[in-house]
């Protein structure tokens, strides 16, 4: 009797076991399927980006052994290229390679040009900011002090990640444009906010000390009177009216 029930019981299970697999077998099944496509993708993806990486470290790699056998026009197209076509990281740096080529060859406008580009193409601040900096800086040393003053405003802005340079390179083309209040005030920042490195602070100070001295020698003499003398003195009538 015992195992009869025992039968009973078995055979109630597997109808429940069936009914439920009818019932959810489909949308397990999907379940699994996604699980299965999902890491299959994801194992896809890991495997392209592997061999991307590696075409374009092949391509940065070229580039530079053009530029060391002397080929600066070819490194520079290469890596133009790849700053076209290759990931945010590599692009942004292959552009930055272009413009210091083009830099070293004196070619300033083309050298921001590339810079630009880099700034671009970095996402990360601080990437982003270097490349527009470094542009800045050739600007400065053409004489396009407005210019360079229109791009600095957000590189100085507090707790940006090159801060002091900029306010630095800020000060020095107001004072080369002209507008020596505001450079003071550029300086006059960097010689007295904590933070701010020696160097920098040191060379504040010393462009302070230079527009005081020549404010110093432009200055007009101040008008002194001159002294009175004896003869000078009007005389005074002492004759007594009686």
């Amino acid at each position: 009797m015992v195992d009869f029930i025992n039968e009973v019981e078995e055979e109630l299970r597997k109808d429940d076991y069936n009914r439920l697999l009818k019932k959810y077998g489909p949308a397990i099944g999907a379940v699994l399927f996604l699980i299965v496509a999902g890491t299959g993708f994801l194992e896809f993806r890991k495997s392209s980006g592997e061999k991307k990486a590696q075409a374009v470290s092949a391509i940065y790699t070229a580039a530079d052994k053009q530029l060391d056998a002397g080929d600066q026009d070819a490194a520079v197209m290469a890596f133009s290229k790849l700053g076209q076509t290759g990931p945010e990281g590599y692009a942004g740096l292959a552009l930055m390679r272009a413009a210091a080529i083009r830099q070293d060859q004196g070619d300033t406008t083309a050298a921001v040009e590339f810079f630009d580009q880099a700034a671009d193409k970095f996402t990360t601040a601080r990437h982003k900011q270097l490349a527009q900096l470094k542009a800045a800086y050739l600007l400065a040393d053409q004489g396009a002090y407005s210019d360079v003053i229109g791009r600095l405003g957000p590189l100085a802005e507090s707790e940006a990640p090159y801060e002091f340079l900029a306010r630095e390179l800020l000060g020095f083309a107001h004072s080369e444009a002209g507008n020596e209040s505001s450079a003071r005030e550029q300086f006059a920042y960097l010689t007295s906010v904590p933070g701010v490195p020696a160097t920098v602070k040191q060379r504040a100070e010393q462009s302070m000390a230079l527009m005081n001295s020549k404010t110093g020698l432009l200055a007009p003499a101040s008008i002194v009177p001159a002294a009175t003398t004896a003869d000078d003195t009007p005389e005074t009538d002492t004759t007594n009216e009686d």
